[in-house]
């Protein structure tokens, strides 16, 4: 990011002095933007098939849904409140800050051709989402992935999911067996693909750096500075004080005390920003806060898979952020559209580095908005991944310790 900002920038200052001609800084501009295109054309063909082994990886790994009992049903109930209220926090601080307020529309090529999302539907909240949840029984599930309609695709991945756990667990079947080890062994290959590609983020950072700085020059900067101190804030909020006032009421312990016990698994969250990653110390580090192992290692290998209160809550505000940089005013049941999409798109997002900037593609789909928006904060996602990783490890203990104190 660095290299490209100077450069760009050093391009874009010349260019306005005179030293340079207008049309080198353009074609730099235009190469940078080109080498960050191909990285995120990199980041769209994981989508489909990471979204479906996934989600189907994780629903198969709970066993027979309808014997999880009351631990399951409990952390669930947890994880799925607790990243919904991270998204209406993220949703509630966006619109207070407004960072991408005042930004120009061209600060992508497509900004011009922008479309306000759900212009066709009334206001009301609850005709949207109920329109929103028609559209999720997919007609033709092969057609909705070809054509990038990824909530579809989501629901009927859940639904394989479910209905493999219930014929491996119910009926002993050996094909559903067969068909459960072929989307676990898709899974991690696509785990290893996403690594190998987010290697390559430093170059796509590069290009899109670039191209912001040569093209917009320090004005591309101050957007994302605001962009990045209204994803920390609604973060800190969530971290500090939703979840620590959630473990209070619920277990009476001191949350302070709490987060001294995990400290070592909340600093390797950050450095490595990878759930999965940083699982065997959360799993240790729990343990030796007293709670039970039984439930620690039901609890956080689930909430590695589908908790992730952070990144529900990062691409919640990064959506609303490029609608408006793209001049779009929301309504209510717009926004609401947001969280629904974010909140089943963070089920979806892997605990490996870089799973919800992927995710962020979903998002963009559903709701309307061009893919190539995610050059917007690319820039920045490093720093904001680290940071989300940790409020989602964070939240994963949490949510042991309550379903522990529930016992």
């Amino acid at each position: 990011m660095g290299l490209g900002a100077a450069l760009g920038l050093g391009l874009n200052w010349a260019g306005v002095e005179g030293m340079v001609d207008a049309s080198i800084v353009g074609n730099v501009a235009t190469v940078g933007k080109e080498i960050g295109d191909l990285f995120l054309r990199l980041l769209q063909m994981l989508v489909v098939p990471l979204i479906v082994s996934s989600l189907i990886t994780g629903v198969t790994g709970m066993g027979d849904l309808r014997t999880l009992g009351a631990i399951g049903g409990r952390a669930i109930g947890f994880y799925l409140t607790t990243s919904f209220v991270a998204i209406v926090t993220g949703i509630a601080v966006v619109n207070i800050i407004r960072p991408g307020e005042g930004a120009e529309l061209a600060m992508l090529e497509e900004g011009a051709a922008a479309k306000p999302l759900l212009t066709d539907t009334p206001d009301s909240i609850a005709v949207v989402l109920w329109e929103q949840l028609e559209s999720l029984i997919p007609k033709n599930p092969l057609a909705a992935a070809t054509e990038g309609d990824m909530l579809p695709v989501i629901f009927f991945s859940l639904l394989i999911g479910v209905f493999i756990g219930i014929a491996e667990h119910r009926e002993g079947s050996k094909d559903a067996s067969i068909v459960r080890r072929f989307f676990s062994g898709l899974f991690d290959v696509m785990m290893q693909m996403t690594l190998f590609v987010v290697k390559f983020a430093p170059i796509g950072v590069f290009g899109f750096t670039l191209y912001a700085a040569a093209g917009k020059g320090p004005a591309a900067f101050r957007v994302l500075g605001w962009y990045v101190l209204t994803v920390f804030v609604a973060l800190l909020i969530h971290a500090m004080v939703t979840l620590p006032f959630i473990l209070r009421v619920r277990t009476g312990r001191s949350p302070l005390g709490y987060a001294r016990q995990l400290l070592t698994a909340l600093v390797t969250a950050f450095s490595t920003a990878s759930s999965n990653g940083t699982l065997p110390l959360t799993m240790e580090n729990v343990e030796k806060a007293g709670v039970r192992p039984q439930v620690a290692s039901f609890v956080l290998p689930l909430g590695a898979t589908i908790n992730m209160d952070g990144t529900a809550l990062y691409e919640a505000v990064a959506v609303l952020f490029i609608a408006q940089v793209y001049g779009i005013d929301l309504t209510m049941a717009q926004q609401g559209l947001i969280a629904l999409t974010a909140l089943l798109a963070s089920i979806g997002a892997a605990g490996i580095p870089h799973a919800g900037m992927v995710m962020m593609v979903v998002v963009l789909n559903a709701v309307g908005l061009p893919t190539s928006a995610v050059a917007l904060i690319l820039a920045v996602d490093r720093i904001l991944d680290m940071l989300r990783t940790t409020v989602n490890v964070w939240s994963d203990s949490i949510a042991a310790a309550v379903v522990d104190a529930g016992e």
